[in-house]
């Protein structure tokens, strides 16, 4: 949720990681997307691995500020069109950069990244976040065809406050007062230490005696919902992903510390219970002793838990 905390993984300077390309077969420029910024070539030793960039691809069509997402695909990737894993990064849904990415490994993989911003509060409060999140999946999957991604083939995935809005975004298939089509559904999502229950989070948060989360709830608490957080209110139960969960939920990969100040673990065991009781294939992944984020999330042994969640889906 806070941005001090948050892992803050920068991109190499891609101009001059790279050459901007004058062409790719794979990213003729169609009459949808002209004018888009070129394709860059990242080297083999970036956090991606030797992958192809197109940064800065607005989803809206008169996008406001942060209505973009950075597309990167594996650089030797050939035959069938690539799966994609799109990505919300966190925040505390008023700051961070789609360069907050926790999966960059995963292009080394042979999966394409959609990594996607979308508007902050308090400027623009709850639903304007998810509402760019499906505005962004419905241009992405629209266009993947163009980009060499296959759009049957994609799960939804973030980070903390992105962690939440990959979980409403994979699981509220059916709102769409959200921007959200129904006849679109991920195959899986993937959520690393997201809140999922906004009108337990205060009791959640002093039960862990956590006074930085406590701090952090009552700034950003009425900011992005617009609603106090001392007592449960409709519209924390509106952004709550929890309340979403169905026997129709997509399989979901569950990421948590144990020791998580700003999203206690609770907020994470609570909806692998709702995901259990409804019957959708799940995996919790405790690190006993991780905060929110760090080190401990991107050990191989913690790529290799993601890794093996996606062959699972896409062998499907």
């Amino acid at each position: 949720m806070a941005k001090q905390l948050l892992h803050s993984g920068t991109l190499l300077g891609l101009a001059a990681a790279g050459v901007f390309l004058a062409g790719l077969s794979c990213f003729a420029p169609p009459a949808a997307t002209d004018g888009l910024p070129a394709a860059v070539i990242l080297p083999a030793s970036s956090p991606y691995g030797e992958a192809r960039a197109i940064t800065n691809i607005p989803y809206a069509a008169q996008p406001a500020s942060r209505q973009n997402f950075d597309l990167y695909l594996p650089g030797q990737k050939k035959g069938p069109p690539c799966p994609l894993i799109i990505w919300i990064h966190g925040g505390a849904w008023k700051s961070g950069f789609k360069d907050w990415d926790n999966v960059k490994y995963l292009v080394r993989r042979g999966y394409a990244i959609a990594s996607i911003d979308y508007r902050f509060c308090p400027e623009f409060q709850f639903p304007a976040q998810i509402e760019d999140c499906n505005a962004a999946m419905n241009f992405i999957l629209a266009h993947a065809s163009e980009y060499g991604v296959d759009g049957k083939r994609f799960v939804v995935a973030g980070a903390s406050a992105g962690g939440h809005l990959a979980l409403l975004l994979g699981l509220a298939r059916a709102e769409t007062h959200f921007g959200a089509e129904a006849a679109i559904r991920p195959l899986a999502i993937i959520d690393f230490f997201g809140p999922t229950d906004f009108n337990k989070m205060l009791e959640d948060l002093q039960a862990i005696h956590s006074q930085p989360g406590l701090n952090l709830l009552h700034e950003v608490g009425p900011e992005l919902l617009g609603t106090p957080v001392e007592q449960p209110t409709e519209q924390a139960r509106i952004a709550s992903p929890i309340n979403y969960v169905s026997a129709a939920s997509p399989p979901v990969l569950i990421l948590q510390g144990g020791r998580d100040e700003l999203v206690p673990a609770v907020q994470s065991r609570r909806l692998q219970k709702a995901l259990e009781q409804a019957g959708v294939k799940n995996q919790l992944v405790m690190v006993d002793d991780a905060g929110h984020d760090g080190p401990a999330f991107e050990t191989p042994a913690m790529q290799a838990k993601v890794v093996g969640f996606l062959k699972g889906i896409f062998a499907k």
